[in-house]
């Protein structure tokens, strides 16, 4: 896969003053098109930074693909406005008319069902120490840089053999999460063999993704929906909600 970022970053928070007067730090929201194969695909409302991850996690975890395989180049502008992936194969058209559909994280907006999306699977199974649990959910509770400075966005960890491989943070905790997995496909490691910690709540789309990226289990300092609950269960991922540090005020779904 070749990666051409001409953008890279931008600030991710500014400090600024409030309308009471006082100052403080507030991310900066950044949005970008992207295309696959020319074909326009989703609009991203995100964190500026990390845009080639966001976008090879969104394919996987939104269906569009099924491996970082599939991916020939990332390509993203100089002003972080478009970002065009070139795959190694044709879309499959959906016979059915492509919609916009807005997400409830930012401002996003992707459109529904405009390719054959891949079907979901079976998560893997993976035993899940409870001191890896204890590790995650003492590095969500430190925190991350841009966390500690607006308090303000959503994190994603994921965890590697017991080990915090990669941290992600966003506006959104869709971003955060897709940013997370991107990283791991980059690195080339086997995502069945990883664990994902968001920060958000964990509806039915978020359980989705999990599902998608193919990790044995999602753990969440908040808690699910009976329909996540559903879902988590028919496809056999792992959830485990409500995990805060300390951990005696945790509870366990799944």
């Amino acid at each position: 896969m070749q990666i051409n970022d001409r953008f890279g970053a931008a600030a991710v928070f500014e400090t600024v003053s409030l309308p009471d007067g006082t100052e403080a730090a507030v991310p900066t929201e950044h949005a970008a098109a992207l295309y696959v194969n020319e074909q326009p695909a989703f609009r991203v409302v995100c964190t500026p930074e990390l845009l080639p991850q966001l976008t090879l996690g969104r394919l996987l975890t939104e269906g569009w693909i099924a491996s970082a395989g599939e991916v020939e180049q990332i390509a993203v502008c100089a002003e972080g406005l478009k970002i065009s992936v070139h795959l190694t194969h044709p879309l499959t058209a959906r016979s059915a008319a492509a919609q916009e559909v807005s997400s409830c994280c930012t401002d996003n907006i992707t459109l529904g069902s405009p390719v054959e999306l891949q079907p979901l699977r079976g998560a893997p199974q993976l035993d899940l120490p409870p001191e890896w649990v204890d590790a995650l959910a003492a590095a969500m509770s430190a925190g991350l840089p841009l966390y500690q400075a607006t308090h303000a966005v959503h994190s994603c960890f994921v965890l590697h053999r017991g080990r915090i491989l990669c941290a992600c943070e966003d506006i959104g905790r869709h971003n955060a999460l897709d940013k997370a997995v991107g990283s791991v496909m980059l690195a080339g490691v086997p995502l069945h063999e990883c664990i994902l910690y968001t920060s958000g709540r964990v509806p039915v789309d978020m359980v989705r993704k999990a599902i998608r990226a193919g990790v044995p289990a999602l753990v969440s300092k908040t808690m699910p929906t009976v329909q996540s609950l559903e879902l988590a269960q028919e496809y056999g991922l792992r959830l485990l909600c409500g995990r805060k540090h300390p951990l005696t005020s945790s509870k366990s779904v799944g």
